[in-house]
């Protein structure tokens, strides 16, 4: 019996790629991990067996490396150029959707002087940028970013929530926030300065954190992140998070004799809470989340 083929895609996923910028003696690092995804008219490769229409990923990984010879002074205007070669080489495609990921570096300090060529990884998680086009259609650009952690050591509280006989869970007005951020957000246009979002949106939000000191939930801190983007970058209509609630226990030092005066933590593994949510601008509908 033959059943009806439902919504399908497919793609290169992994695709590593590293650039140099040489500006004489300064160099400049580019790190991304990409993922392209083709939607279309595939389905006699499902139902039949024929490839006529299926691109080969090796095309894609191809295109993606090839493109990127005359360097990525910006990622979005890389991406564009990558989906609309793809638009070209396969004519079955009405959508695709390209991610890179930018894995950050920073340069070696010797003697208090920023090295020309020589970097290690830095903090402050990774960028994601991912367009999105509709044969004939303008692109959709959304920025993110992922693997950001964040902690305060205090201002932060949970209490007055609903208990039964499996709560063991005591209330609290002060304790350890911690949470990596992973966050996407979009955009009035896509002709933006999109590499400068990436770095602006998260400091927005971390400094929203930090400050949130009258904080009743990481619920409540997150709604207070997404605000001040909002507030704080008019180009950006929303703003989603993923944020796991990373637990930090007060250790029981009484076995010892010893009190705890809020100072040693037992940093809890999985389970985690994790929390999600999106805050928008009124009248924009974001895409459905991750």
């Amino acid at each position: 019996m033959s059943y009806p083929l439902g919504q399908n895609r497919y793609g290169k996923t992994g695709v590593r790629l590293a650039t140099v910028a040489r500006d004489g003696d300064q160099h400049r690092f580019t790190d991304l991990d990409l993922e392209v995804l083709l939607e279309g008219d595939f389905d006699a490769a499902h139902t039949q067996g024929d490839n006529a229409a299926v691109l080969p990923t090796d095309t894609m990984r191809g295109t993606c490396t090839a493109l990127a010879r005359d360097g990525i002074d910006h990622v979005a205007v890389y991406l564009q150029q990558v989906v609309d070669r793809l638009l070209v080489a396969s004519p079955a495609v009405t959508r695709i959707r390209i991610r890179a990921i930018a894995h950050p570096w920073e340069r070696i300090e010797v003697d208090g002087v920023p090295h020309s060529h020589g970097f290690r990884p830095a903090a402050g998680g990774s960028s994601v940028t991912t367009l999105t086009q509709e044969r004939g259609m303008p692109p959709t650009v959304t920025g993110g970013i992922q693997g950001l952690r964040l902690l305060k050591t205090t201002g932060s509280a949970f209490s007055g929530y609903p208990t039964d006989a499996y709560t063991t869970l005591p209330e609290t007005r002060d304790r350890i926030m911690a949470t990596t951020v992973e966050a996407r957000w979009g955009t009035i246009e896509a002709d933006l300065d999109h590499t400068a979002l990436a770095a602006t949106v998260p400091t927005t939000f971390s400094a929203a954190f930090a400050r949130h000191d009258a904080s009743e939930s990481l619920q409540h801190t997150l709604h207070t992140m997404g605000s001040a983007v909002l507030d704080a970058h008019p180009e950006v209509t929303w703003i989603r998070f993923r944020m796991p609630n990373e637990h930090h226990n007060l250790a029981d030092l009484s076995p010892y004799g010893l009190d705890n005066p809020n100072m040693v933590y037992v940093v809890a593994g999985d389970p985690s809470g994790l929390i999600e949510g999106v805050v928008t601008r009124e009248g924009v509908e974001p895409p459905p989340a991750w």
